[in-house]
């Protein structure tokens, strides 16, 4: 009986293009698996998936034991639309406040302490916690909160529905004004150890996301739109410029200096 592939998939919009390939061809004695980037991270780390959109954060950590697939990545050199921090002041004014941090993400919250901190914002002096989206944007910052980091989906429905007055950073705009570099969120990544013993494997999926993404974005983009716009409740037009202009997936040079210099700065 041959092995069967297990592939991570994360059901956020910004991997819609691929899951939508990917779904459509339901490649033989492949597994998908749907988890958060925070759950594929673990999963992928521990050797139970063979492939996945994993944070970018995740990668740097073990990139000994990955490499990317496709060359692709999940990015934006700018505003991204689905990574914010809402909160009640300026963010240069949130020393000695309350910041609430999701569970499901890892890169957007290594990138908002490293914002942060060039703000002289740190753990030292500002308090950290958890939060789980309950109530959007008005339930977490009525619950004791001050700020609030929110991403995926959770981030482009708040961001695109009336909410209470509060300042809404982008976090791919603040990394590019930083840095001058775009801001890689996620990375297609294998286990070495999976490569080595499929090859062939390797290429033929190497291939695959490179074909996803190129068809997905042509041939399947108004569907797409369509299926994202209907799942978030949010207008076709927005979905369109998000998909198009905000999120990138190409992994180039500086997508390559902006991870060294998250590498250097976590």
């Amino acid at each position: 009986m041959k092995n069967v592939t297990k592939i991570g998939l994360i059901k956020f919009t910004n991997c819609l293009p691929v899951n939508f390939y990917l779904e459509k061809e339901r490649v033989e004695q492949a597994e998908y698996i749907y988890g958060t980037p925070a759950e594929l991270n673990k999963l992928l780390a521990e050797g139970k998936i063979d492939f996945a959109p994993v944070s970018a954060f995740e990668y740097l950590r073990s990139k000994k034991n990955y490499s990317n697939i496709g060359n692709a990545c999940i990015s934006s050199n700018g505003e991204c639309g689905s990574v914010f921090l809402f909160s009640k002041r300026k963010i240069e004014d949130l020393k000695g406040c309350k910041i609430g941090l999701p569970g499901d993400s890892a890169t957007s919250i290594a990138m908002l302490k490293i914002i942060l901190r060039e703000k002289g914002i740190t753990s030292e002096n500002t308090e950290f916690k958890q939060h789980d989206y309950r109530g959007g944007i008005d339930g977490v910052l009525s619950s004791g909160f001050d700020a609030a980091l929110f991403i995926g989906d959770n981030a482009l429905k708040a961001n695109n529905s009336a909410h209470s007055s509060c300042n809404a950073y982008d976090l791919g705009r603040l990394w590019k004004d930083m840095t001058g570099y775009p801001a890689v969120f996620g990375m297609f990544s294998a286990r070495n150890a999976w490569i080595s013993e499929n090859p062939e494997l390797f290429e033929k999926f190497n291939n695959m996301i490179n074909k996803a993404i190129e068809t997905s974005l042509e041939l399947y983009f108004n569907e797409i739109i369509n299926i994202a716009s209907k799942n978030l409740g949010v207008e076709k037009e927005i979905m369109e410029d998000y998909l198009s202009a905000k999120i990138s997936y190409a992994f180039t040079s500086n997508h390559k200096k902006s991870l060294d210099l998250l590498e250097s700065l976590i």
